[in-house]
């Protein structure tokens, strides 16, 4: 399947996100390729939640968050925006089950690129 295609199927807005790079599919195709390494640069990782520095995971899951909206990764960015607010209503529990729901999605979407990328 064409990564387009299957972004589509995970929630991926392309054609939003096109639009964002005025429709050089390959400025987007990187910008997706940027997305894999920020969060793999920036992991979050369910501990993180239990942990005192809230601050910290806030600063990481709104740059998550960002990342996701700027390329139209609605799926994504939803789930984030979700957390972000959960946590900055003290509610790290919540937070945690919503980054656990995450996880499968955000894992597909990076191994729908990471394919592309070796394609």
């Amino acid at each position: 399947m064409e990564l387009m295609d299957e972004l589509k199927e995970l929630g991926v807005n392309v054609k939003e996100g096109l639009n964002r790079v005025l429709g050089d599919e390959s400025l987007y195709r990187m910008m997706l390729g940027m997305f894999v390494d920020v969060i793999e640069q920036n992991p979050i990782q369910e501990g993180d939640f239990d942990g005192e520095d809230c601050e910290e995971l806030i600063r990481r899951v709104h740059m998550l968050k960002g990342t996701a909206g700027n390329l139209s990764i609605g799926s994504l960015y939803e789930q984030y925006t979700k957390i972000l607010n959960l946590l900055r209503e003290g509610r790290r529990g919540e937070a945690k089950a919503a980054f656990v729901q995450v996880g499968t999605i955000q894992d597909r979407v990076m191994e729908c690129i990471r394919r592309s990328e070796n394609a």
